[in-house]
């Protein structure tokens, strides 16, 4: 039975792991926004400087969340290595935290990032 110290990292990394693409979605939505309160003629300023707030503050809090995700990737996978447990990562699954760091601006990149670290959690989980 895993630790409830093990629980909580592994809730913290998938809520990590989920952020991103969610923040990334959010500020497609925002573009759509933008670029439709911007060519409409009646669309108000107000609506146009929120969503263009919105753009800009998801596709930040999306890199934020990907590089936190990265560093505890690092973290945790040199933790499990110093431990008798029968999986031990490599520290390379960080490099699959920076692809999903890209994918924040390239969606792309999450076909990379998101089996890789989707496959993390699974045996992190076991």
């Amino acid at each position: 039975m895993p630790s409830t110290r093990d629980t909580w990292v592994w809730y913290g990394l998938a809520t990590l792991f989920v952020l991103v693409p969610g923040c990334a979605a959010l500020s497609r939505v925002g573009m759509e926004l933008v670029i439709s309160s911007g060519s409409a003629g009646e669309g108000s300023l107000g609506t146009f400087l929120g969503a263009f707030a919105l753009t800009v503050l998801a596709s930040w809090a999306g890199v934020l969340f990907s590089l936190l995700l990265t560093v505890a990737l690092f973290l945790d996978s040199r933790h499990l290595r110093q431990t008798d447990g029968d999986w031990t990562p490599t520290p390379l699954y960080a490099l699959a935290g920076i692809a999903h760091a890209v994918g924040a601006t390239l969606l792309a990149a999450f076909a990379v990032s998101v089996p890789v670290i989707g496959y993390y959690l699974y045996r992190r989980r076991r």
